[in-house]
């Protein structure tokens, strides 16, 4: 499993990037998975701006695994979406001046049905925002989690994987009741980037919590395997499940992380 590569999500270690690059190398991360909002938000970031902050990656080693785009109301909800469009465009154009071959959203769930006011939203947003993925060389890649394979699959058959793909989170889809490696088989040649979280079943019929990476029940030695056999040879980025710095905890699962990546294969 040498082809895959650990990555630290920038926000779960600093808010401030000139802290927590140097934090990022000395952890052994080969790249950073950035929040494109809050300090790094695009608009807020000039020609200069992304060149000082790609030249200090840089002066640490580090490369930029993907950039993140949140969004509260995800590409399904039809009202007010063209403030949500611009911004995505605005992200794509900051990953692509980063670096950054990769742009993750939460679009929120796909419905199984088409011809629903949220499918219509969320097929029309993807029309729009390809054409500007394709120009900038940047794939975006929806995590997966609130649907099976098979439907994520579906909604993006139209595209080519290198316009839009998948974010894969097994442990988004253990905690919403999928089987995360049923569920990689539909999308393995979308898989993009690849969030190291985990998380435990407590009992059936209650939902899965979050834990620390490799004390849950999401398999990810042979999910790593999978990846690799599938031909993924992309960053995976370990990543707090919230928005809060814990250096320690980053620190955890990046040990535990390369162990896996180290291992046989």
């Amino acid at each position: 499993m040498h082809r895959l590569k650990p990555a630290a999500r920038l926000a779960s270690l600093d808010e401030n990037p000139r802290t927590a690059f140097p934090k990022a190398a000395s952890l052994g991360a080969g790249a950073v998975e950035f929040d494109a909002w809050g300090p790094l938000r695009p608009r807020d970031l000039g020609t200069t701006a992304r060149r000082e902050l790609k030249a200090l990656a840089g002066g640490c080693r580090l490369g930029f695994a993907a950039a993140r785009a949140p969004l509260r109301h995800g590409l399904v909800e039809p009202s007010g979406m063209d403030p949500r469009l611009e911004y995505l465009g605005e992200a794509i154009a900051l990953a692509a001046d980063l670096g950054a071959a990769v742009l993750s959203v939460e679009a929120g769930q796909v419905p199984e049905k088409p011809e629903t006011p949220a499918c219509r939203a969320l097929s029309q947003s993807l029309a729009h925002l390809a054409p500007l993925a394709e120009r900038r060389g940047v794939a975006v890649a929806l995590v997966t989690g609130l649907e099976s394979g098979e439907v994520l699959a579906r909604l993006l058959e139209p595209y080519p994987a290198e316009v839009f793909g998948v974010a894969f989170d097994p442990a988004n889809w253990l905690t919403h009741g999928f089987d995360p490696s049923a569920e990689l088989a539909a999308l393995a040649a979308r898989v993009r980037v690849a969030h190291a979280t985990d998380a435990r079943k407590s009992s059936p019929g209650r939902a899965a919590l979050g834990v620390p990476l490799g004390d849950g029940d999401v398999p990810w030695p042979l999910l790593l395997a999978h990846l690799d056999a599938f031909g993924f040879a992309g960053w995976v980025t370990a990543r707090e499940a919230d928005d809060q710095a814990r250096p320690e905890a980053m620190a955890h699962s990046l040990k535990v992380l390369r162990g896996w990546l180290a291992g046989p294969g």
